[in-house]
């Protein structure tokens, strides 16, 4: 791949609008931060450069161009990063490098033709014209199916199999996308037959899977009302959220995620104006799933069954949700009736539905007082127990306290022996991953490059402080830095010229020039009060201070070895050593 087509999917984003699209980002002097999408932090040390279009995480390391964010944050290759940032770039990629022809690649290839495939049997087949008719039935306009891009899969064995073998894809291929079954005999067939298939895309909106839906006419009782893609190269169920490509804007705008049950919710609210609702698919909420929403917001309302009798899955999903901080509600809708049901008798029962919202604890409080006579002991006992452990799951603890002295007003019951109770049930966090340690407020003792860190400073302030100049390039550990800052220190000048420096150096020098400017900016946006002079001279005292900790360290392991040797000329040549050694360090 020419390197004049990789500048020009560069010249055409904005890094910023790219990393908007997975994280919130907020102004911060020239830059932008955040917290890091790929740790976990409380304080944000995840910043970006629209100025050098550039990222970088002070707490992880991590960093680099937008390339790099892209495939770190969606687990790709080069390869399928370029194709992304291309078709967002509105770039053609004129020249397919065979190694960049990836299984991968090749699969969003597949998954795409499927979806045309798909698409046309529904405006020209027969049967898909009827399942057209009756999505239509259901209250959905032809310009959202159209939109949204729902199909239909035909009713024969290997209709989607034929036409991508007759697009040059074998059968080993097609397999490895979930499309096609092999049999036990070795025959191999489509999964999706006499269906209507909601294609699901990626945060990118590159389609990955697909949910199939029975045929209304004709119920299908061995293979159940829905049938989905398995987890593939391209897909994983538990990382998708369907609708989220659409949505994520008017999530971030209104801040609030909305969470439904189907497919057809998810369209009947964005044809009605409710663009920030997305889906599960019909899965339990994950860990991933939920981070990734909370990127974009922090409040979330989910509008499914939520019955305190109903599917653990769906509970052990929201009290994950309030694990990791949200702001959760719960939208009680009339009953017997899903979002697309309500959306489609009347928009201001759905409208009203999301603004009288209860938060989770009130929800599951409220039931299980209807449900429980709070007079008798076991009734206090058993909503107790539906409640408390819910309570314990909440991380703010003011919040905790509120909800421990609802319970205790509406129970009759001691806020102290709530406390005592909830102290005794075993708290099962479900968040598997472990936790970041948390970098040191104490900004000097971050996890920063410290050679980096104050060679950026003095190109980002051009400035070449005379105490500096003085300084030998040993101090520096890493040879590439050693030499930018040697050419620096030769300069002789108080300011720096970051055109004739880049000039001067090699082209992989040359290149780090504008990674070093924008670490430094970030650190010092995150201190305050910097003076940047005094500040490199702090750090070369640091530099030069680990140095002689280094040499003091090599000496006294020399004069260990010669001791045992009995080489009495050595330990003398070592023993002069360390002690002029001494006189330069104090």
């Amino acid at each position: 791949m020419a390197d004049s087509q990789i500048d020009e999917i560069k010249n055409k984003l904005d890094i910023i609008d790219v990393i908007n699209g997975y994280v919130r980002l907020q102004k911060a002097g020239r830059n932008h931060k955040a917290p890091c999408p790929f740790h976990s932090e409380k304080t944000p040390s995840f910043m970006v450069s629209p100025e050098r279009q550039i990222w970088h995480c002070f707490g992880c390391g991590k960093g680099g161009s937008v390339f790099d964010f892209v495939m770190e944050i969606e687990g790709v290759e080069f390869g399928d990063a370029l194709k992304m940032l291309a078709s967002r770039a509105g770039v053609e990629l004129k020249r397919v490098d065979p190694e960049m022809q990836t299984r991968r690649t090749r699969s969003y290839e597949i998954a795409d033709l499927a979806n045309r495939f798909f698409v046309r049997q529904l405006e020209a087949s027969r049967t898909g014209k009827d399942m057209k008719g009756y999505l239509v039935s259901r209250g959905l306009k032809p310009e959202t199916i159209k939109e949204w891009q729902v199909g239909y899969a035909p009713s024969q064995w290997r209709s989607l199999l034929e036409f991508l073998n007759g697009r040059g894809y074998p059968n080993d291929e097609i397999i490895k996308t979930g499309l096609v079954v092999k049999s036990e005999k070795g025959k191999y067939y489509d999964r999706f037959r006499d269906r209507i298939i909601f294609p699901i895309s990626d945060i990118n909106g590159v389609v990955v899977g697909f949910t199939g839906r029975e045929n209304p006419n004709k119920p299908d009782e061995r293979m159940g009302k829905y049938v989905n893609t398995p987890n593939t190269l391209i897909y994983d169920k538990s990382r998708i959220i369907y609708g989220l490509n659409k949505a994520k804007l008017d999530i971030r705008k209104e801040n609030l995620s909305v969470l439904v049950e189907g497919q057809t919710d998810v369209l009947m609210a964005h044809q009605n104006g409710f663009k920030n609702v997305v889906a599960s698919s019909g899965t339990a909420l994950t860990e991933f799933q939920l981070r990734t929403l909370k990127r974009y917001s922090d409040n979330l309302a989910t509008a499914f069954d939520m019955d305190i009798a109903g599917e653990e899955a769906t509970k052990r999903g929201v009290n994950l949700a309030i694990e990791l901080g949200f702001n959760a509600k719960v939208i009680d809708l009339p009953q017997n009736s899903d979002p697309a049901d309500c959306l489609k008798k009347d928009i201001s029962l759905w409208q009203k539905a999301v603004k009288e919202s209860k938060n989770i604890v009130d929800f599951y409080l409220t039931t299980a007082l209807a449900r429980n006579d709070p007079e008798t002991v076991e009734g206090k006992k058993e909503i107790s127990r539906i409640v408390l452990p819910i309570i314990k799951k909440i991380p703010n603890r003011i919040e905790q306290s509120h909800w421990l002295d609802q319970t205790s007003m509406r129970l009759g019951a001691k806020e102290s022996d709530l406390v005592e109770e909830m102290g005794k049930m075993r708290y099962d966090s479900e968040i598997r991953q472990e936790p970041v340690k948390e970098v040191s407020d104490n900004k000097r003792e971050q996890r920063i490059n410290l050679e980096e860190y104050v060679l950026g400073l003095m190109l980002s302030c051009s400035e070449n402080p005379k105490e500096c100049q003085a300084e030998p390039s040993h101090l520096f550990n890493n040879s590439q830095l050693s030499q930018i800052f040697e050419r620096i220190r030769k300069n002789k000048k108080k300011k720096i010229n970051l055109d004739k420096l880049r000039k001067d150096l090699p082209i992989e020098l040359a290149n780090q020039i504008d990674h070093l400017i924008f670490k430094a900016e970030a650190q010092k946006s995150m201190i305050e009060d910097l003076e940047p002079k005094k500040e490199i001279v702090f750090c070369f005292n640091q530099l030069k201070k680990r140095y002689l900790k280094d040499k003091f360290n090599q000496l006294n392991l020399a004069i260990r070895k010669a001791e045992e040797k009995k080489d009495k000329a050595t330990l003398g040549k070592l023993t002069q050593e360390f002690n002029k050694l001494t006189k330069q360090a104090f």
